[in-house]
């Protein structure tokens, strides 16, 4: 690939230079908001970027999500996990505060495709309480909003056959139960404690609707076309947080690169929420005969993998919409992630 520098192209190129400097959003998170004052930290989180508050004032989101209606989701409602405690794994409860905003999705890409991705920042309008599992008195799994929130649109666009790498305390196959497009459930977990916790204390209490099946198995040994193929919908949670979700993303991307639009990975956006500003910084290099440089060393393995990528597309870009669009391209950023170098 060739980039022809243009003034619009420049112009762009500015602006995401902008976008990665700014940090304004950070401040944001963890800070009081009332109803009093809901529409004031709107407008600053306006001033900061944030790009639901870009347009008028009455389509604006609100900043309150309702706890009621987290506690009285069906996993909430149905599945008790007081009775979680073992050696290995104890349970408590803690109160989550209202009025303070907090990340409830994973990232939010820059719908002008411009490095302005942002946390979607929301308060929960009355105090909640919520579960901590710990293993090992380490937390293993918080049953919070945020869980429910990156979550359920997955399994509700669930159908036929679905597999699941990883079991946590089961809120994904629950969700499924509730899909009647979903015919049957097939989760693989490496943990023998995991399982026979679940299968003593969580899977009594699921709806006996739909086949649920769980193999003693480590997700790297089942991510194969064979075993994939025998599937209509695969969804993969096996990491913590997006700190180790981009690693593990790759590690498997490596191994084999499933059909797009067949597998979800657990906050993606959020794990590859690197992948734009990479892409971005390539193109600024490239259109100057340059190489990009970063000093992260897990970042310059993956800009090598973009070199790659980019060098084996003939073509000579001089328009800002195309450079976007392999910027946010998520199929791009999986077969990126997929090459061995």
């Amino acid at each position: 690939m060739k980039i022809k520098r243009t003034k619009e192209i420049d112009q762009f190129f500015n602006r995401c230079l902008h976008n990665i400097q700014n940090e304004s959003k950070n401040q944001f998170l963890g800070m009081l908001v009332s109803k009093e004052t809901e529409k004031n930290v709107q407008k600053l989180m306006k001033k900061a970027g944030f790009f639901e508050y870009q347009g008028s004032i009455e389509q604006w989101p609100s900043l309150f999500v309702s706890s009621e209606d987290y506690m009285n989701r069906p996993y909430y409602k149905t599945i008790k996990l007081n009775t979680l405690n073992s050696e290995e794994f104890t349970y408590q409860t803690q109160l989550v505060n209202a009025n303070e905003l907090f990340s409830l999705s994973s990232i939010q890409f820059d719908p002008n495709k411009e490095l302005n991705d942002s946390m979607r920042l929301v308060a929960l309008d009355k105090p909640m309480e919520v579960t901590m599992l710990y293993q090992h008195n380490e937390v293993w799994m918080l049953d919070v909003p945020s869980e429910a929130e990156t979550i359920d649109h997955i399994a509700k666009k669930s159908f036929g056959n679905v597999l699941t790498f990883g079991l946590g305390i089961g809120y994904f196959p629950f969700m499924c139960m509730l899909n009647s497009n979903v015919k049957s459930i097939t989760v693989i977990e490496r943990s023998k404690s995991v399982i026979e916790l679940f299968n003593k204390n969580i899977k009594p209490q699921f709806p006996n609707n739909i086949p649920l099946t769980i193999i003693d198995g480590d997700a790297f040994n089942y991510w194969n076309e064979n075993t994939l193929s025998h599937y209509d919908s695969v969804f993969v949670d096996i990491w913590k947080s997006n700190d180790d979700g981009l690693a593990l993303i790759e590690k498997l991307l490596e191994s084999y690169l499933p059909e797009y639009n067949k597998v979800d990975f657990w906050i993606e956006s959020s794990c590859l929420e690197i992948m734009p500003t990479l892409i971005f910084l390539y193109f600024e290099a490239l259109s100057r005969n340059k190489h990009a440089k970063i000093y992260d060393k897990s970042y310059q393995r993956i800009l090598r993998k973009i070199d790659v990528f980019f060098r084996n597309i003939d073509e000579l870009v001089d328009d800002v919409t195309s450079l976007k669009d392999y910027m946010y391209d998520m199929k791009h950023h999986r077969k990126i992630l997929s090459i061995k170098l």
